[in-house]
């Protein structure tokens, strides 16, 4: 009888842990910020004036027992190198192509496991500032734009 107990509670441990490792947030816009030259002030827009697009909801999955990110309608596969699970800050890193990438804009997107709170600036790449610069004689160096994300755990996305 104590075999059989044993066994069912370690089968109950065991199934817990294949369902908890798989963690789902759901993220809305809490701060959009926009900064146009180097030496600019950040403006921060109303979240009445920010544009639907930017407004609809976010879902990201992680499976946090292996460190993985399995993915998200907000970050695609193509725009990041690596996925860094930081125990000393209890962040989460979004690697990107970086500022040299054949891309229009790069992102840095960090998640604070502890806060919830998803940050990505998005800032133009130095292929961007070449044809801007061509083009029309100046580029927006320092332009950037940072969302703010406040992220909450949810049971599944679908």
């Amino acid at each position: 009888m104590k075999k059989l107990l044993l066994t069912i509670f370690f089968g109950f441990l065991l199934i817990e842990s294949a369902y908890a490792k798989e963690v789902n947030l759901s993220c809305e816009l809490s701060k959009y910020i926009e900064k146009r030259w180097a030496l600019a002030e950040e403006v921060q827009t109303p979240l009445s004036k920010v544009s639907a697009a930017d407004l609809k909801k976010l879902t990201l999955s992680f499976d946090m027992e292996n460190e993985r990110f399995l993915g998200s309608n907000l970050i695609g596969p193509d725009e990041y190198k690596s996925v860094t699970f930081s125990s000393l800050d209890n962040m989460i890193y979004f690697m990107t192509k970086g500022y040299k990438a054949d891309e229009i804009a790069y992102y840095d997107t960090r998640l604070d496991r502890l806060t919830g709170e998803l940050i990505r600036v998005m800032r133009p790449t130095e292929k961007t500032l070449q044809g801007q610069f061509e083009n029309t004689g100046k580029a927006e160096i320092g332009y950037e734009q940072t969302k703010i994300y406040q992220c909450k755990l949810v049971e599944k996305l679908f």
